[in-house]
Formats: structure tokens, C-alpha cells, sequence
């Protein structure tokens, strides 16, 4: 029922040890962001969220991808569905997700491979058997254009089905801006007698928009004219994706205390974009360099995994064991067309450059990729205020490439990598508790995507990411949760140039520390919060191929906070006032060019007109303030928008 209020502080999750366990006994940080403040701040992509993350921006993965910078590490491919891998580059939609967890720091025991710096996993709706009938219609100051439905019911006491979908056809302040998407996500659950169940999802996904890559630099700084200022030709900057997924999951209870789990997913992604942007910073000429590149992936993701759950009690001490194995091959195409580019005036700015994308391939590549893997964790209660997490995972990835350009010749290459992981919890009241952990992963040199793969690279040992950390957690009224985290990250093996000219060693090294806060959920009745604080730094520790020692890393602010209330004024009236806040972050490795502090103060209304209707207005920016909130490179530097209103009206029937 509209009105109701819905909580900000989910109590529970999954994605960290696989078993349903209280944010209380993880040893790691964990923001996990609910459909409450998705639908308060009508927050479309993972891109708004990360604003209530602590420590986590957002790249701007040249305007087509989310790009996610966890701990000074930055991400396109640590993103999973309910814990099965997602990790194509596009932008992802909320319209379909009842949560997100983010998970800030190493994630491989129980993720696999990567998540270096953290990970991203969506919860996704389900076919619970609960009756849903809405409808969301959405408008904007600048053109957004959004419809989305989500229905549920149960057919009888064994079958339910769940149905969401969402259509976009929207604009933005910048010039030329377009976005037009479309989501369909079916979801059934059947029950198959007392102690099993069969749950069955998918999606058909497509995001078509044009490409926004942000403005130049000028004297180390962002370009300061007009915000709305498109640079390159938006008619040859488009991007296109169509996902495919789906998912069947099969639980058995076998007796009490152990009990099955497996799920098989399947997914096809195809993507294709263009992209004409600006290639280098405005001249004292006032002209601006214009580059040009045509990129096509295509992959198809089989994966598997199945986890037994026993539940003993072994010398007087309660266990939750965990054996899991997982396997699955990833396939994919990979295609790039670099152009040359040209010099505009910055009347022009690129707009008419025609790029040429018939030239001969810069990449043209294809690999198949095939994973083995075992998962070993014991969570124990060793004493009424003290647990301990214990786990191994063993992973062996294989992967064969085919280069496909003339005379280059083809590389595979077989790692086995372990990822332990190591945490202790101990509450010495029943509203507090405090943790230490120590977690690895580990990620292969051929790349995230898993797409470069030479003679050099075949050659190395995969980076290693390390994390130690100590934290607390403070269960301050009984629905808000304060929660503190001290760690050290650090990543070694990276390449860096050799002695001998063109020789690459594993000498390179980058640490991160920081402090991260947050407070999240209701402080009475009427108050629901969520707010983050974090105090960091991110630096090259050891040169590296990408820079010398002593560089900090890029977007990774010393200070960020944000803080989002809404408080109940009336039964049919609430209120919501938020800020956000970034300190100087470097738009790159190079270090040379900054993108300034920033402060934004957001608004919320909402009107409960009827039991099943709701109007909601959101302000963004309500002071105008200018500002750049990210970047993709030096002169790829992302204009925030000025004062933004968002009207929504919420049908419940």
C-alpha cells in the first residue's frame, strides 16, 4: 500500500558467504542499497546509487558502460545477478533489481575471479507469491521520458509468477543527448513438494543511446563553457546493446540442516558503438583535438554452480559449512576500428567529422574462456559473542585466443589460482560488534574482459590484491545501523617496464587506505536515513606500466559524504533533503588534470493522494551548483546537471 513506510536497512544477504547471514557477523565492509531509496530518489542505474556507497565513485566508462572505481580500483566487469557473473560492458537498469549489495573489498571466495576492489551484485524481483500490481510513469526537466510496470501474484498455492518491464525514450541537458531502452524480465516459482523448489527468471534487454564522453581540459582543469557543449559528432557516436539472460535455480531441503542449492544461467550480450570525442585538451588557439574508434563485442556466458549447506553442531560449537563447485564457459568476439581524427575550432568542435570505420581491424580477436572451480567455507559460532569465517576457494581459468589479424599469432594460457579468506566477529553487546578480516583475489593478465592476450602477457602471473581490515557495526535505535570500516588494499604484480628495453616484469604496486562510515535505516517512525562518509588515499606504491611511483589514483577523492533524509510531516505527506559532496579527484593516472570539489543539495516530495496513488518530485542540484563529477581520461570530463526536477506518479491497483 502506498504511504506504508518502507525500510531503508535491508537485515540480511547472500552475496558474501553464499548462506543467508546478518550484516552483523560479515567481516568486510557491505552497502547494501534497497528498493525503498531506489524508488525515493527514482534512481534509474548504478551510477545514481554509488552516491550512498562510502568510498566508491563512478567512472564514466565513455558514457556506454558502468565503470565503477571500489578502493582506488576501477571496475567494468565485477558485476553479478544474484551471484552468477554479468560482466559485459553496459549500463545496467534498476527497473527489475529489489536490492543491490556492493560489496568493498575482495569478493573472490565466493564471486571468482577479479573483484579486486569490491563487487556489485543485483538482487533481483522474484516470483515470491506476493500480490504486486504497479505502475511508474516518470517526466523530467530535461526530457526523460519512463514507463515501468512490475505484476505478481500467485496462480495457486505451488505456482507464482512475477512479470517486470520498463520503456525509456529519453533526452538530457547535453546537446544531442538520446537514450531509448527496453526491459522485459519474466520470473516463476513453482513448489514441488515440501522440501523443493524451482525458480525460473530472464531478461531481454536493450540500451541504444548516443555516446556522452564530457567536455576537454584547458590549463589542467575542466573546460569551463557551456555545461550543455556536446564535443564530437553525436550522429557517429552511438551505442547499442542487446542482452539476453536466463536463469533456473533448484532448491532441496534434504534433511534438517543440509540442504542443496544449484543454478544454471545463460546469457548472449551483443554490443556495438562508435564514439567521436574529444582526443586532447583545448589549445591557447581555441581549437580542440578530435579522435574517432568503432568497437563490437559479442559473448555468450554458460555458467553453472551448486552449493551444499550443512548446518552441525560439533563439539557444542554451531557450524554453517559450505561446499560449493562451479564450471562454465564465457565466449566472446572482439572487434576495433581506430580513424584518424583531425583538429576543430571549438565553434565546430568535431560536429563535422565523418570518421572512417573501413579501414583494417586494430582488434579482431576471438577467445573462449573455461572455468573450474571449488568453494570450501566454514562460518562457526565459537563462543555465544564470538565467530569466526573461514574459506578456500581454487579456481582454474583457461584461455584459449585467436587473433585473428594476419600474421599475429594465437596464445592460450591456464592459471590456477587460490583465494582465501579469513574474518573473526565478535559482539560484545547485542547491538554491537566488531570484526577483523583478511581476504585475496587474484586476476589474470589477459584483462577483466579477458580480451589481450600477447606474447608478454602469456607469459606472467596473475595480479594479487590484498585486503586487511578492521570494522564495526552499531546498532544505534533499533532500526538504524552505524557502521565503521579501517582497511589496507593493496595490489601487486602488476607490469612494469623491464630493465632490457620492451621487456615487462610483475614489479609494479598500488595501495589504498582509507576510513569508511556509513548510517543507514530509520532513526524513529518518522525518519529513515542513509548516509556515508569517506577519508581516503590510492597511490602507486611501486612504478607500474601506467605510472611512476607516487602517482594517486584516479577518481578517488581524500573526502566524500553524502547524507539522504526523509522525514513523515503528515500520513500523506513526507519531505526528503539530501546532499552530496566530492573533494578534488584526478581525472587520471597522469595526475595533470583536476576535477574540482563539489557540493549538491537534492530535494524529495512526496503526496500520497489516494491508498493506491502517489505523486513524488525530485530536485537535483537545487542550488545550481556547477561541477564535473567524473571522468574517462584527461579530456573526457563528465558536466554535472544543473537544477534538475523529476516528477513520478505511482499507480498501485
Amino acid at each position: 500500500m502506498i504511504g506504508v513506510p518502507r525500510s531503508y536497512r535491508p537485515r540480511s544477504l547472500r552475496s558474501f558467504t553464499r548462506t543467508s547471514t546478518r550484516i552483523e557477523q560479515i567481516p568486510q565492509a557491505v552497502t547494501l542499497i534497497p528498493r525503498a531509496l531506489i524508488e525515493d530518489q527514482a534512481m534509474t542505474g548504478l551510477g545514481d546509487l554509488v552516491r550512498y556507497v562510502p568510498g566508491v565513485t563512478m567512472a564514466q566508462g565513455e558514457g556506454h558502460r558502468d565503470a565503477p572505481v571500489l578502493r582506488g580500483n576501477l571496475t567494468t566487469a565485477d558485476f553479478f545477478v544474484d551471484g552468477i557473473r554479468d560482466d559485459l560492458q553496459y549500463l545496467r537498469d534498476l527497473y527489475n533489481v529489489e536490492r543491490v549489495d556492493v560489496i568493498q573489498g575482495p569478493a573472490a571466495l565466493t564471486l571468482g575471479r577479479g573483484t579486486g576492489g569490491g563487487a556489485f551484485n543485483r538482487v533481483m524481483k522474484t516470483a515470491d507469491g506476493q500480490r504486486v500490481r504497479s505502475l511508474d510513469l516518470v517526466r523530467d526537466s530535461y526530457g526523460q521520458g519512463r514507463i515501468a510496470g512490475d505484476l505478481g501474484y500467485a496462480i495457486d498455492e505451488r505456482v507464482s509468477v512475477r512479470v517486470n518491464a520498463v520503456s525509456e525514450e529519453s533526452g538530457t541537458f547535453r546537446d544531442g543527448m538520446t537514450i531509448s531502452r527496453r526491459g522485459f524480465a519474466p520470473a516463476i516459482g513453482i513448489t514441488l513438494g515440501a522440501t523443493t523448489r524451482f525458480e525460473f527468471s530472464g531478461e531481454l534487454f536493450r540500451d541504444d543511446r548516443v555516446v556522452d564522453r564530457g567536455v576537454p581540459s584547458l590549463d589542467g582543469r575542466p573546460w569551463r563553457g557551456s555545461a550543455t557543449t556536446y564535443f564530437g559528432n553525436p550522429d557517429w557516436s552511438r551505442s547499442a546493446i542487446d542482452v539476453a539472460t536466463g536463469r533456473a535455480e533448484l532448491t532441496h531441503q534434504i534433511r534438517a540442516g543440509v540442504a542443496l542449492r544449484s543454478v544454471l544461467s545463460y546469457g548472449h550480450y551483443g554490443k556495438v558503438y562508435d564514439n567521436v570525442f574529444a582526443g586532447g585538451a583545448v589549445s591557447s588557439q581555441g581549437t580542440v583535438a578530435i579522435a574517432a574508434y568503432n568497437s563490437a563485442t559479442d559473448r555468450t556466458n554458460l555458467l553453472a554452480q551448486a552449493d551444499l549447506v550443512w548446518e552441525p553442531t560439533i563439539a557444542g560449537q554451531r557450524h554453517t559449512i559450505l561446499f560449493g563447485i562451479e564450471g562454465g564457459r564465457q565466449q566472446s568476439e572482439n572487434r576495433r576500428i581506430n580513424t584518424s581524427g583531425g583538429t576543430f575550432s571549438l565553434e565546430d568542435r568535431g560536429r563535422s567529422f565523418v570518421p572512417d570505420f573501413t579501414r583494417a581491424p586494430a582488434i579482431d580477436n576471438a577467445n573462449d574462456l573455461d572455468l573450474l572451480a571449488f568453494v570450501a567455507q566454514d562460518q562457526v559460532q565459537l563462543t555465544e559473542r564470538l565467530t569466526a569465517l573461514a574459506g578456500l576457494r581454487w579456481l582454474r581459468y583457461a584461455l584459449a585466443f585467436d587473433d585473428r589479424r594476419a600474421d599475429v599469432q594465437d596464445f592460450g594460457r591456464t592459471d590456477a589460482m587460490l583465494s582465501p579468506r579469513i574474518g573473526l566477529v565478535w559482539a560484545p553487546r547485542p547491538t554491537l560488534s566488531l570484526y577483523g578480516g583478511w581476504t585475496t583475489s587474484a586476476l589474470p593478465q589477459s584483462g577483466e574482459q579477458f580480451n589481450t592476450l600477447d606474447l608478454t602477457r602469456a607469459g606472467l602471473e596473475p595480479e594479487r590484491f590484498e585486503n586487511l581490515e578492521v570494522g564495526a557495526r552499531w546498532q544505534a535505535t533499533r532500526g538504524l545501523l552505524v557502521s565503521g570500516a579501517l582497511y589496507r588494499l593493496d595490489r601487486t604484480n602488476t607490469s612494469a617496464p623491464g630493465a632490457v628495453p620492451g621487456t615487462v616484469v610483475l614489479t609494479g604496486a598500488q595501495r589504498a587506505e582509507g576510513l569508511e562510515l556509513s548510517a543507514q535505516g530509520e532513526v524513529t517512525a518518522r525518519w529513515r536515513m542513509i548516509g556515508a562518509l569517506a577519508l581516503q588515499d590510492a597511490r602507486i606504491t611501486a612504478t607500474t606500466s601506467a605510472a611512476p611511483a607516487g602517482r594517486r589514483a584516479s577518481l578517488v577523492p581524500r573526502t566524500s559524504m553524502s547524507l539522504w533524509n526523509r522525514v513523515l510531516l503528515s500520513p500523506r505527506v513526507s519531505a526528503a533533503l539530501g546532499i552530496v559532496h566530492q573533494g578534488e579527484q584526478y581525472a587520471s593516472i597522469t595526475n595533470a588534470v583536476t576535477l574540482p570539489a563539489y557540493a549538491r543539495l537534492d530535494g524529495g516530495l512526496f503526496l500520497t493522494l489516494t491508498e493506491s496513488l502517489r505523486v513524488q518530485l525530485n530536485a537535483e542540484n537545487l542550488t545550481g551548483t556547477r561541477y564535473w563529477f567524473t571522468a574517462h581520461n584527461d579530456n573526457n570530463l563528465s558536466p554535472g546537471a544543473p537544477t534538475l526536477l523529476r516528477t513520478s506518479l505511482t499507480l498501485r491497483f
